[in-house]
C-alpha cells in the first residue's frame, strides 16, 4: 500500500506545499540569535520579543480561520505564505532591533494563518472515514521535512543568521507559487453555522482534552534536546533521535491509513497514548538504546494521535464549516506552546527522570480516559 494511494490530488499538493515551506522553517530557532548576536539586543529585550511572537500565533490562527471561511482556503494559504515571506525578509535585512522586532510580530501574526486552511481542505476533499490517515500523512511528512530542515540550517548558518530567514522567505514564496499554480480548486459553499459549530460544547470539550495533549507533546519538543544534553550526549544525538522519530511516523501513518476504517477513534487514541507512555518511560531510563527506542515509539504515537485527533474534530461539523471548527481546536496548540516551557522547566529542575515519569503518567491517564470512554459509549450505542 503506497502513501500516494491513500491521498487525493488536493492532499498530495497540500503535503508538497507544507513540506516545501517546512524546509525553510528552521529559522525560528535563530530569532533570538538574530536579535542578541547580530544586533546586540539585551537578553530581556530578546525574551520579550520572543514572548510576543509566541502570543501572536494565537490570533494568527483565528485570522487564518476567518480568511478560510470567508474567502476560501487558497486565498488564506496565499495570504499566510506571502505575509510570512515579507516578515522573514524584514527580520533578515532589518538594520536595528526595532525593525526586526516589528518583523517578528508580523511573522507571529502570519505564522499560523495556513493551518485552518490546510486542515479544512483535507476535511473538504477526504471522506470522514479516511481523514485520520490524511492528517497523519501531513504530520509525518512535516516531521521528515523538519529533520531535513536541520541539515539545511547547518549549511546556511555558516553564511549568516540573516541568510536563514532569507531562505525561509524563499521557501514560503515557492510554496505560495505552488498554491497559485497547482493546488486544485475545491468547491466551496458558504455555511452560516460555521462559527456556531465551532463553539459547540462538544468541540470545546474536545479542545480542552487537546490542550492537555498538546502541552504534553510540546514538553517533548522543548525538553528532549535539554535532557539529551544533560545526559552527556552531543547535539548530534538529538538530531538522530528526531530522524528515528520521523521514520517511525511514516511507518505508523501506513498503519493509520490501513486500519482507521476498522478501528474506533478511542482505540486508536488509546494505542497512541500507550506507545507514548512506553516512549517516555524509556527516556526516563536514560540510556542511549532507551532513548532511541523511545524516539521510535514517540514518532509512531504522534502519527496515531495527531491524525486521529484532527479527524475527530473535523467530523464535528459539515466539511464546509471544518476550517472554523479546526481553528478553534487548533488553539489547543497555542495553549500547549505557552504552557509547556513553564511546566517542562519546573519538572526538569527535579531531574530528567522526574520530567519523563510525570509525562508518562499523564499519557497513561489520557490512554485510560479514551479506553473508558470507548468502553462506556460503545454499549450505549449498541443498546440504542
Amino acid at each position: 500500500m503506497s502513501l500516494v494511494n491513500e491521498t487525493t490530488p488536493v492532499t498530495r499538493w497540500l503535503v508538497l506545499i507544507r513540506v516545501v515551506n517546512r524546509l525553510g522553517a528552521f529559522s525560528m530557532g535563530f530569532l533570538g540569535l538574530r536579535l542578541s548576536h547580530d544586533l546586540g539586543a539585551a537578553l530581556a529585550v530578546t525574551g520579550a520579543v520572543l514572548a510576543v511572537f509566541g502570543a501572536c500565533t494565537i490570533p494568527s490562527r483565528l485570522l487564518g480561520g476567518v480568511l478560510a471561511t470567508r474567502f476560501g482556503a487558497r486565498p488564506a494559504l496565499l495570504t499566510g505564505l506571502v505575509a510570512s515571506a515579507a516578515a522573514q525578509t524584514a527580520i533578515a535585512l532589518g538594520p536595528s532591533v526595532p525593525v526586526v522586532a516589528v518583523g517578528a510580530v508580523a511573522l507571529g501574526l502570519a505564522y499560523e494563518i495556513v493551518e485552518p486552511a490546510t486542515q479544512g481542505l483535507v476535511a473538504q476533499s477526504v471522506p470522514p472515514e479516511r481523514r485520520a490517515g490524511s492528517y497523519s500523512l501531513l504530520w509525518a511528512a512535516l516531521s521528515v521535512a523538519g529533520v531535513a530542515a536541520g541539515a539545511v540550517a547547518a549549511v546556511v548558518s555558516r553564511w549568516s543568521i540573516g541568510a536563514l530567514f532569507l531562505v525561509d522567505a524563499g521557501t514560503s514564496l515557492v510554496a505560495a507559487a505552488v498554491v497559485l499554480l497547482r493546488l486544485p480548486a475545491v468547491a466551496r459553499t458558504r455555511s452560516r453555522g460555521t462559527w456556531r459549530a465551532a463553539v459547540s460544547g462538544r468541540l470545546l470539550a474536545w479542545t480542552g482534552v487537546g490542550c492537555v495533549s498538546a502541552t504534553l507533546l510540546m514538553v517533548v519538543v522543548f525538553m528532549l534536546p535539554l535532557t539529551v544534553a544533560a545526559g552527556g550526549h552531543s547535539p548530534s544525538v538529538t538530531g538522530g533521535l528526531l530522524a528515528v522519530a520521523a521514520a517511525a511516523a511514516i511507518g505508523a501513518q501506513r498503519f493509520v491509513a490501513r486500519w482507521e476504517r476498522r478501528v474506533a477513534a478511542p482505540v486508536m487514541l488509546l494505542t497512541g497514548y500507550a506507545l507514548l507512555t512506553a516512549a517516555l518511560l524509556g527516556w526516563a531510563w536514560g540510556t542511549l538504546p532507551a532513548l532511541v527506542a523511545g524516539a521510535a515509539l514517540e514518532g509512531a504515537s504522534g502519527a496515531l494521535l495527531l491524525g486521529t485527533q484532527q479527524a475527530v474534530a473535523s467530523r464535528m461539523a459539515p466539511p464546509d464549516a471544518a476550517a472554523g471548527v479546526l481553528t478553534v481546536y487548533g488553539l489547543s496548540w497555542g495553549v500547549g506552546t505557552v504552557v509547556a516551557p513553564l511546566v517542562g522547566a519546573r519538572l526538569l529542575a527535579a531531574g530528567a527522570p522526574a520530567l519523563w515519569l510525570t509525562c508518562a503518567a499523564t499519557a497513561a491517564v489520557l490512554a485510560l480516559g479514551h479506553g473508558l470512554h470507548h468502553a462506556l459509549v460503545r454499549p450505549a450505542r449498541v443498546a440504542a
